[in-house]
């Protein structure tokens, strides 16, 4: 029986597209450089910073360091504009930034699971998604929040999805992880013996493609499948 779901939470409770967009909107303003000159490299670093954690070959103490440091260098800055333009950025940050459904969700399993989230970071430290979780209303329905920069470690790493559950002493087995990433979050729970759904927009029908896994269009088809569980 599940007792615990784990959530990710950049893209499937928040939606990051929205604080991109306000990230880039910080550093034009700072820096006085084109919006689309902006947006090229940062994404261009995402994609760096993601190659670095699939492989392991970045540091998990300096998750966050080594990700501001990269964009930094991207932009040609010192990283003290980096720092400027993600606090800008989440200062700035409205209610679209809440994906749909996601709070009539998380109300719906609050009180009968124990939630939390399973993060990582990236250019931002997770205070700045505990400000906008806060903000928006959804804090209050989540246990407790994990994230890379403070448990020191990162998705995929097991350890990343182990840390919730040891400090709830729930099992892998008692446990589902939800998140929009297949390496990351979906493969990474697995791994960790946990059971996994991976939110796919282009799914019709929450389906199950692994013993232990399952993928499902929304987040709202997660309290479909664990009638199912």
């Amino acid at each position: 029986m599940i007792s615990l779901i784990s959530f990710d939470v950049w893209n499937t409770l928040l939606d990051i597209n929205v604080m991109i967009e306000n990230l880039v909107k910080a550093l034009s303003e700072l820096l006085e450089v084109s919006e689309k000159d902006i947006m090229e490299r940062i994404l261009k670093t995402r994609e760096e910073i993601k190659k670095i954690r699939k492989s392991r070959s970045g540091d998990p103490e300096k998750a966050l360091e080594e990700s501001q440091e990269l964009l930094a260098r991207a932009l040609g800055v010192d990283i003290e504009i980096v720092k400027r333009a993600t606090a800008k950025a989440t200062l700035s940050v409205d209610e679209r930034i809440v994906l749909l459904e996601v709070k009539e969700t998380l109300k719906k399993l609050h009180g009968r699971y124990i939630i939390t989230t399973t993060g990582n970071v990236m250019f931002w430290p997770s205070a700045y998604t505990r400000l906008i979780l806060e903000k928006f209303g959804l804090a209050e329905y989540i246990t407790k929040q994990f994230y890379s920069d403070e448990i020191k470690a990162y998705k995929p790493m097991k350890e990343a999805f182990l840390a919730p559950l040891r400090y709830f002493n729930v099992s892998p087995e008692e446990a589902i992880h939800i998140g929009d990433t297949k390496a990351e979050d979906f493969e990474g729970a697995l791994n960790a013996g946990m059971y996994a759904c991976w939110i796919n927009p282009e799914t019709e029908k929450v389906e199950q493609i692994h013993e232990k896994g399952f993928v499902v269009k929304n987040t709202k088809d997660l309290l479909e499948l664990l009638h199912r569980l």
